[in-house]
Parts: structure tokens; C-alpha cells; sequence
């Protein structure tokens, strides 16, 4: 998670170790650029005894996400990597050769909560790897999806989208991920809000689920006290789920409202209202994350 001087989340992404001094770090589709601009920036001005070169490669390959429970069979039918469960883990990385390309990164992660292969390709073999993939996947059923069937997927699973969950005041703490801010560190970007910011009542991004499941509140719906115009928090992702035949969504709310069960009200566009549950976990749908990890 990489965040600003003044602790607000900026962009998320994965960085994975190539080699004794190369890593390769990913961004939001839309974050590459200003994520950029910013390491450039504070090794400019902050660090340039450092010696470190960032050189963006977005348009050097062409990213693949193979998802779902034959992702590894697949997969399997193309590459020289070994991608048994002990020898390739969920959140590692791998380099090798996929429907004969060398030079191919491929990481085991994914945002649709599903086990799934993310493979970054030499650009100028992206359309020829992902023929080679429809074609040997027509057996197991292989069919293209796109950002709305991933965008529905990653709330099922409660994974937030950076300027879509949070915005520009949402600070590290709000997306729940505490866990990733190691405040004993010498020093990292915006560690001194950060530190304040911990201790602060901040609002919590929730996952939630529409007590009555016909309604899905428009993106950005109000969160209000009962019976009041006061508000509490708003609505930031929504989408009704076929998968559990649910509306869903996550939301953010102030910590008094952030506990298992808590009832809120939502004022839809219309003017009407309508009442959310706060779920136990930010995860809908396999909260243990097992398919993913399998």
C-alpha cells in the first residue's frame, strides 16, 4: 500500500523480487504513471544518494489474469514452471517460458478471489499467448471475462479500489489493512501522519450486505443516522452478486457503526431509504480465501 506525506492511500500494488538487486512492482491499471512521477520525485529530491533507477515497463507487456479452480491446469498446459501448490505459493512469483515466450513473469495472486495466474508477457507476444490460451483451455471451458465480472468478483471477496473505496482523504488506517503499516521501520512516506492517524477515530471501510437484496444503492449513497439527515458515511461499491444472490458492497462508516450486525440506513436517489447489515468479514463469499490459496 503506498501512501502520500500526509498518510492518504495513494496506490496499491504487489512488488516481487526478480533478482539480487531487480523487482518489479505493480500498480493500479490507472496508478502507473503518477506512481512513477512519485518514486521519481523522492529519489530526486529526498534520496538521490540512493543508488536506485526506476525504469516503468507498463507498455513493455502485456498483463493476463487466468482465474478460477482450472487456472493451474491450464496454465500447466503452457509453461516450464513448476506450479504444484508447494512449489509455487499463493503471493509468489516465477520467471519462464508460457506457450514458448521466454522472459515471462508470472505471479500467483489475484483480485477475483479465485486461484489464478497473473502473466505478464513480452508485449509484442500478448496476442499470440492468449490465442495459445483459448485454444488449449477449450476443453476445460475457458471463456474471456472483463472488468465488470472483476469488479463484482473483488467485492464478493471485499478487496477495495484505490480512489474508488477510498479518495483523497482516506488515510492508510480506514482501509482496515493495519497490519501492513510496520511503524517500527527507521522511515518510510508519510510514517509521521501515519502514526497520528493510527490513534484517531478514522472512518472504517465495512463490507455490507442490503437487507432487502431487489436494491442496489447507487455508488456514493449517503449513510445517515436513523431518522436524521446527520451523515454517518456513504456507500462506496455496490453490485448485486449472482454468485450469492445478494446485493452487496462495502461502505465507510464511523467506528461506532463498523461492528458485526450494525444496522444502516441508506438514502437511495430517489429520496426513499433502505438499510444495510455490517458482515463479519470484508469477504462475502470465502472469507478463508481457500479457493485462492488452493
Amino acid at each position: 500500500m503506498m501512501c502520500a506525506e500526509d498518510g492518504v492511500v495513494m496506490d496499491d500494488g504487489v512488488t516481487g523480487r526478480l533478482g539480487e538487486d531487480r523487482y518489479l512492482m505493480t500498480t493500479t491499471s490507472s496508478g502507473a504513471g503518477s506512481v512513477w512521477e512519485h518514486c521519481e520525485n523522492w529519489l530526486q529530491t529526498e534520496h538521490p544518494d540512493w543508488q536506485v533507477h526506476v525504469t516503468p515497463v507498463t507498455t513493455a507487456y502485456t498483463s493476463i489474469n487466468v482465474a478460477g479452480p482450472k487456472s493451474r491446469e491450464l496454465v500447466s498446459r503452457l509453461t516450464d514452471v513448476d506450479l504444484s501448490p508447494e512449489a509455487f505459493e499463493y503471493m509468489q512469483l516465477r520467471t519462464g517460458t508460457v506457450a514458448g515466450v521466454d522472459d515471462c513473469i508470472m505471479w500467483r495472486i489475484g483480485f477475483t478471489g479465485e486461484l489464478s495466474y497473473e502473466l505478464h508477457v513480452p508485449a509484442g507476444h500478448g496476442l499470440h499467448v492468449w490465442e495459445a490460451l483459448l485454444e488449449s483451455g477449450a476443453d476445460l471451458g475457458i471463456k474471456p471475462f472483463g472488468l465488470e465480472a472483476q469488479r463484482i468478483m473483488r467485492l464478493e471477496k471485499g478487496h477495495f479500489i484505490v480512489g474508488q473505496d477510498t479518495d483523497g482523504l482516506t488515510k492508510a488506517p480506514t482501509t482496515g489493512m493495519t497490519g501492513l503499516i510496520k511503524m517500527d521501520k527507521d522511515d518510510f512516506v508519510g510514517k509521521p501522519e501515519l502514526g497520528w492517524s493510527m490513534e484517531q477515530d478514522l472512518p472504517v471501510l465495512v463490507s455490507v450486505q442490503m437487507n432487502d437484496s431487489s436494491i442496489v444503492p447507487p455508488e456514493a449513497s449517503q449513510i445517515v443516522r436513523p431518522g436524521t439527515n446527520e451523515i454517518l458515511g456513504r456507500i462506496t461499491s455496490s453490485r448485486f452478486s449472482p454468485t450469492l444472490n445478494k446485493s452487496i458492497g462495502l461502505a465507510q462508516v464511523p467506528p461506532t457503526h463498523a461492528s458485526k450486525g450494525t444496522e444502516l440506513t441508506v438514502v437511495l436517489t430517489s429520496g426513499d431509504r433502505t438499510t444495510a447489515t455490517v458482515m463479519e468479514h470484508h469477504a462475502h463469499f470465502d472469507p478463508e480465501g481457500a479457493r485462492l490459496r488452493g
